[in-house]
């Protein structure tokens, strides 16, 4: 269940507690939406910067930041000129040959399996895991124990120093309680494999529902830029090797997320297609639609999206400012693409 902290990384994970209640007290000053730059709003390209043809449907673009790309030394400064650098330079020219600045750039931080080799060992070493997307195999850090927390707020820390202040930098992701991909509520648990390694390198429910809660406290770190945080339904991985779905989870770190960063927070979910997901799906759904902006989505992979246009009409219907598009979507006229992103633009945002 989850247990108030005393400080963001810092700190063994308390003893576990029979308190009914799992909505953990407000620990921060959440940032006023006077400080915070304009939420992104309308399509995201998810690979980097949108083809020239589609600028005027497209106007923001994802930047993929692995941890190792940018830290490759414990401790150490930032990478000279590094992913994040290449995309603000490659904004500011559109926005240059445009003559208005529209480009907005959302930084995607890469914990899990790009997080370095040197941040991986801290905690008691990597833990192999595998993909069930595709079979593969990697190694992520022990991001649930205090060592991989304070280094992650120390990259995170400098991250804020150098960009928070960056006009076309709009958004960044937390992470650090991620595996394959930047959706920290997954563990992979189809794979009952995973499960047993995770258990076996000192994995804990409830140092987990703590790491959750640290990575979005050290949003506050940051002051002018959206903090976006990737939900799905939790899979929670019990001491005895099972695993469930905990959806109420979700909705109370939803919850948590608003009341650490009020609207500074972004709720996300990667996993949008037609006809869109039932079940604990559908309630976590329901919950963002409840909470209101700002929204992101991004959609399925092309095999499971189902019909792109019914998918983005679907996510301005329950709110949401944004959404990261397929990387198929240059296969559709950009008329196409057009009435979409005005329903998402004239969506409110706070």
């Amino acid at each position: 269940m989850l247990l108030a902290l005393a400080s963001c990384g810092g700190g063994q994970p308390p003893p576990a507690t029979t308190a009914p209640t799992r909505t953990p007290a407000a620990t921060a000053t959440p940032v006023t939406s006077a400080g915070l730059k304009s939420m992104i709003h309308g399509l995201v390209d998810r690979n980097g910067p949108p083809p020239s043809g589609y600028l005027g449907a497209v106007t923001n673009f994802v930047v993929d930041a692995p941890w190792s790309e940018l830290q490759p030394t414990a401790g150490g400064p930032l990478a000279a000129d590094n992913v994040i650098d290449q995309a603000i330079a490659a904004a500011d020219s559109l926005n240059s040959a445009a003559g208005d600045g529209k480009v907005e750039i959302k930084i995607r931080l890469m914990a899990g399996v790009d997080a370095p080799a040197w941040a991986q060992q801290l905690g008691g070493g990597p833990v192999t895991l595998v993909n069930p997307e595709d079979g593969s195999t990697g190694t992520v850090g022990r991001f649930w124990t205090t060592a991989f927390g304070q280094a992650y707020d120390q990259l995170w820390t400098e991250l804020a120093a150098a960009y928070d202040n960056v006009p076309v930098i709009h958004e960044i992701t937390v992470a650090r309680c991620m595996t394959f991909t930047d959706e920290p509520f997954l563990r992979d648990t189809s794979d009952p494999a995973n499960v047993q390694s995770l258990l076996a390198a000192g994995f804990s429910l409830t140092a987990d529902e703590q790491c959750e809660q640290q990575e979005i406290q050290v949003g506050s770190e940051w002051h002018h830029t959206r903090i976006g945080v990737a939900f799905n339904p939790y899979q929670a991985v019990q001491a005895d090797g099972s695993a469930t779905t905990d959806e109420a989870f979700t909705a109370s770190m939803m919850d948590y997320c608003r009341s650490q960063l009020g609207t500074q927070c972004v709720l996300e979910n990667n996993s949008i297609r037609t006809p869109p997901l039932s079940g604990a799906y559908a309630q976590m759904y329901a919950t963002m639609e409840v909470l209101g902006p700002p929204i992101t989505f991004q959609t399925s992979t092309e095999d499971k999206i189902g019909n792109l246009q019914s998918t983005l009409e679907w996510a301005a219907t329950i709110g949401a400012d944004a959404v990261e598009l397929p990387e198929q979507y240059v296969d559709q006229p950009v008329a196409v693409l057009e009435p979409a992103a005005g329903e998402l633009q004239d969506n409110p945002v706070s």
